[in-house]
């Protein structure tokens, strides 16, 4: 299964609605298989999850490190707000764009979930 979940909310209830569902997807055996490719992906406020000064909820960002989920931060979205790649949490990647990382995924054949 290859699935990319998309958060762009600042709200930081929902980036942790958002990474519980992530982690809810790699639990669950009827979809899920160790080989799955998963990708988490913030753009916008979203973003503002997977930054050091910022970031609210940091075990969860590393329990899905942990389970080899791949983070994505948007790069304008993190310029936006006076950051760079260097204020990233420990494994995850900043991308140029976020849309476009979304767009290539889907025409890769990755499913698209919309988390709040």
């Amino acid at each position: 299964m290859q699935t990319v979940v998309h958060v762009s909310s600042p709200d930081p209830g929902d980036q942790q609605h958002a990474m519980v569902n992530t982690l809810n997807l790699l639990e669950d055996a009827s979809v899920s298989a160790p080989d799955d490719d998963v990708v988490l992906l913030a753009n916008g406020s979203g973003v503002r999850m997977f930054v050091q000064a910022t970031a609210s909820n940091r075990r969860l960002v590393e329990e899905l490190v942990d389970r080899g989920t791949t983070l994505f931060a948007c790069r304008n979205a993190l310029r936006g707000m006076g950051a760079t790649d260097e204020d990233l949490l420990p494994g995850v990647e900043g991308v140029p764009s976020g849309t476009g990382t979304l767009a290539h995924l889907q025409s890769e054949g990755y499913g698209y979930i919309k988390a709040p």
